[in-house]
């Protein structure tokens, strides 16, 4: 019996390769490969009798997933709602788990993120974590499968990542490749994601999540993507064109993305480089499956050093605090410096470089254009927010030195529990910020002047190193510095004495990231953060001297700019001492303090040009 003729399957060329790499896939359920290959056999076979007998279904099953391709086409194909009980995780549980795995793991656990310790976070039930991560496919620590490439795929010599954009539904991710690179893998301690990244050796599951992330909040609008109608999708391209460098092509891996997007991003003027190119995943599944295995190659190099992970602080900063009109997110690396450019060599010993005394003085000071900005140059770079909120409230707390940090009522008024507010507390003893106590307790550091001479000693002898750094990589590293030193200027131009021992602090610390000396940097953002605690407990009061901090900085920045470490080096050792003589008039001490700080710093060598006005 051949049975009636039914509705003609008639596919497109995406469905085609989409329906085939569910059948194909590892990762796809069997429910799902099964309803692909049914469709597949109903584009050959008229009848639902031919499919169900060439497959060994029932013709039931065949006729169900005809009708419901031909009704909603690929959109047919998933799960529909079914009686029963209602799920017991909304839409903002599950975002909240998705998102918790972009955090540190509990002290406690062994290896990363689990089913138990997760649920344990969240109140949620073991086998709630589980489903969800499988069906978002974030389970932390899990790696890409091979299997076979879908037509859509990125090319086999894309070279690194450049760019990121979610706007729900809409994932972009910006990657470039070389001419002439061929089939070439990377094999040198560059990572794909390094310029966008940092060396964040699980950048594959950031980009799961923010994949799950997107395809979760973007639900309501997958029909109508915010973000691709306003410009802010070609400002991102823009941004990317700028950020590629000579000689290498743009590929954007994408999903939500409708083509008449595409069409209209990716059309350049005459003086523009050539269109990207995009390739269009037909679902985040596949995007994400994608990405991972670009980003595959990355597991096998040698894992060195790790910057911080700004992108993942970034995004999880976003993302925590999404709502349906917040702005997409977007993230593109900055550019590559010329390789013309002296690496180690200050100007001087570049004849084709210009001379920096000849720049105009507001234009060696203005804002620096930087593609990957932080909130703010030299802000404490941390990868959990609940870490920024002890620390902003322990710096407004008004604690006196040595009190005991009490968890109970800090986690009561920031709404946290006691194990996170713990976990947090204990990742600002490690920074220094607190002082650990037995029982795994901590406590506002006891501000003596031995502690103060003592920490600034240490700034003293490890700034004038990074100073000498600085110098000589040249001012074209400058620009995060010169950023952070525009924040001083316009608190001091709004005398702003509470905003400038802030602002002042995270201009050190731009010049200390800027040194590229990861040990020497992190030592001394550890001193600063000890610092900001001296400073919020003394609740010392800069009104005075606004001015005077604000020249100092700027007459360090210009020996900057001028390449001399040497005098930088000086006019850091002359500030740092007038930081310490007005910290310490702070303190009921006896006289002996300052001669113990000559002792341990010596007295730096002061000229007539600089002021001997308030210190700070």
């Amino acid at each position: 019996m051949a049975g009636r003729p039914r509705g003609a399957v008639v596919l497109t060329e995406d469905e085609r390769a989409a329906l085939l790499l569910l059948t194909r896939s590892r990762t796809c359920s069997q429910a799902r490969a099964l309803r692909a290959r049914i469709v597949l056999a109903c584009e050959n076979e008229p009848t639902n009798t031919a499919v169900a007998e060439r497959l060994g279904v029932s013709r039931d099953m065949v006729g169900k997933w005809r009708s419901r391709f031909l009704a909603d086409r690929m959109d047919g194909l998933d799960e529909q709602p079914r009686p029963g009980r209602p799920p017991t995780a909304d839409d903002d549980a599950v975002a909240h788990v998705l998102v918790r795995t972009l955090t540190p793991p509990p002290p406690d656990a062994r290896r990363g993120w689990s089913t138990r310790s997760m649920a344990a976070e969240t109140g949620l039930s073991q086998s709630t974590v589980s489903r969800i991560w499988r069906t978002y496919r974030t389970r932390p620590g899990e790696r890409v499968t091979a299997g076979a490439r879908p037509a859509w795929s990125l090319p086999d010599h894309a070279d690194e990542v450049v760019g990121l954009f979610i706007a729900p539904p809409v994932c972009v991710l910006a990657v470039t490749a070389r001419a002439g690179r061929g089939g070439s893998v990377r094999t040198s301690g560059a990572t794909a994601a390094g310029r966008l990244f940092g060396q964040d050796h699980d950048s594959a599951h950031v980009l799961a999540v923010a994949s799950a992330f997107a395809a979760l909040r973007g639900k309501p609008h997958l029909h109508d993507p915010p973000g691709t109608d306003d410009g802010v999708l070609s400002a991102f391209l823009e941004q990317v064109r700028s950020a590629t460098g000579a000689g290498a092509s743009v590929h954007l891996l994408a999903y939500g993305v409708t083509t008449e997007s595409c069409d209209d991003s990716g059309r350049p003027d005459t003086a523009a480089p050539p269109s990207p190119r995009w390739h269009r995943a037909p679902s985040p599944e596949a995007w994400t499956a994608e990405a991972r295995r670009f980003l595959a190659a990355d597991d096998r190099l040698p894992h060195e050093a790790s910057d911080p992970p700004r992108l993942r602080d970034a995004l999880l900063s976003w993302s925590t605090t999404w709502t349906p009109t917040a702005a997409p997110f977007t993230r593109v690396a900055a550019p590559r410096p010329s390789y013309a450019t002296p690496a180690i060599c200050g100007p001087g010993n570049d004849s084709n470089g210009q001379d920096p005394r000849a720049l105009d003085g507001q234009a060696r000071f203005g804002a620096a254009q930087v593609t990957v900005a932080d909130a703010s140059p030299g802000a404490p770079v941390t990868t959990d927010p609940v870490v920024g909120l002890l620390r902003a409230a322990l710096l407004a707390g008004g604690y006196r030195s040595g009190d005991r940090i009490r968890e109970a009522p800090l986690a009561m008024r920031l709404d946290l529990s006691r194990r996170v507010v713990r976990a947090g507390l204990h990742t600002l003893a490690e920074e220094g910020m607190l002082e650990p106590l037995p029982g795994g307790a901590t406590a506002i550091p006891v501000i003596t002047a031995k502690d103060v001479l003592d920490l600034y000693a240490l700034r003293a002898s490890l700034g004038a190193l990074l100073m000498r750094r600085i110098a000589m990589l040249g001012p074209d590293n400058l620009s995060p510095a010169s950023a952070a030193l525009a924040e001083v200027r316009a608190a001091a131009r709004d005398n702003d004495h509470l905003r400038i021992r802030e602002v002042d602090l995270r201009y050190q610390d731009a010049l200390a990231r800027i040194a590229d000396l990861p040990q020497a940097a992190g030592t001394f953002e550890r001193l600063t953060a000890r610092l900001r605690m001296f400073v919020a407990v003394l609740d010392m009061n800069y009104s005075q001297a606004c001015d005077t901090i604000a020249n100092e900085d700027v007459a360090v920045h210009e020996a900057l700019l001028d390449a001399d470490g040497n005098e930088a080096a000086r006019l850091w050792r002359v500030k740092i001492e007038r930081c310490v003589r007005y910290m310490i008039a702070q303190l009921s001490e006896d006289d002996v303090a300052p001669y113990l700080w000559t002792t341990l710093a010596g007295r730096p060598r002061m000229r007539p040009a600089d002021s001997r006005g308030a210190a700070h």
